[in-house]
């Protein structure tokens, strides 16, 4: 159950993000210059949040472990990636490496949950 609550989570924050990516990009990643370039980089990310929201509702749906492992894997990759994304652009100042931290809130539990999940696909076999 707690699998599923925190799939949720993560569908909703990838929710609002893309809804920011769409409508006002600045609601998520602060200013935001209107330039093409810009542009076609903000809405490259609310594609990838779609398909992710899209891959993890179906994983939901389907209830198999293993479906549900590859989207914690996914979205896994997706915020070790944006923390140390977060890091970089901040040239890994105090500042930077804190705000890298909290991207610990995210991690720590997908490694719980994968272990979960590789729990029940075992069951499962």
């Amino acid at each position: 159950m707690w699998v599923n609550l925190i799939t949720i989570i993560v569908i909703a924050i990838l929710a609002f993000q893309m809804y920011a990516c769409y409508f006002n990009p600045s609601l998520a990643y602060g200013t935001f210059e209107n330039i093409d370039a810009n542009r076609q980089a903000i809405l490259t990310l609310a594609g990838r949040n779609f398909v992710m929201i899209v891959v993890t509702l179906l994983a939901l749906k389907s209830q198999n472990a293993m479906f549900i492992a590859f989207t914690f894997l996914m979205n896994f990759a997706r915020e070790f990636y944006d923390m140390l994304l977060v890091g970089y652009l901040d040239h890994f100042s105090l500042k930077g490496i804190g705000m890298m931290a909290t991207f610990l809130v995210f991690l720590i539990p997908y490694i719980f949950a994968l272990k979960k999940l590789k729990q029940l696909a075992s069951k499962e076999d």
